[in-house]
């Protein structure tokens, strides 16, 4: 699914699954067009933290399914947090989850932008050739050190 439709629409799987885990019976239609609305505003949250450039980076990938869940079940609870006296954080668990996202979205922009595109065996010689030159200058400096002792 596109990301414009993860923002504009949402099925009635996703909304059952909302439901169920808020343990809300699902012939309840009471606060549908509540939880459609905060599962769209979660969505757009949570991609907007992630990022937009990989279309299909949020289909059938169950972090994001419960990072939205989690956070729809926040706002749904919290939703008459109008008092002056108490607040409610969000989860910890949602920054954890998100924070797991972004490293895997970086990692797939770095895949498409050809940042991790270089061939191994390019880097192997690179890292053979760093290993040699500081076995030598270690070996350089420990014969100039011998040198001095015996003379």
């Amino acid at each position: 699914m596109s990301i414009k439709l993860l923002k504009d629409t949402v099925s009635d799987d996703d909304l059952g699954q909302v439901k169920t885990s808020l343990r809300l019976e699902p012939d309840m239609e009471n606060d549908d067009v509540l939880l459609k609305m905060l599962i769209k505003a979660a969505r757009r949250d949570i991609i907007g933290q992630v990022g937009e450039r990989i279309d299909d980076f949020f289909d059938d990938n169950e972090v994001f399914n419960a990072a939205v869940i989690l956070e729809v079940s926040h706002l749904y609870n919290h939703r008459s947090a109008t008092s002056e006296q108490q607040t409610y954080e969000v989860p910890m668990a949602l920054y954890s989850l998100i924070n797991s996202m972004k490293d895997d979205y970086r990692y797939r922009i770095a895949k498409m932008d050809g940042w991790l595109d270089g061939d191994s065996s390019d880097n192997a010689d690179a890292d053979k050739n760093n290993e040699n030159a500081a076995v030598s200058g270690q070996n350089e400096h420990h014969s100039e050190e011998g040198g001095e002792n015996n003379g």
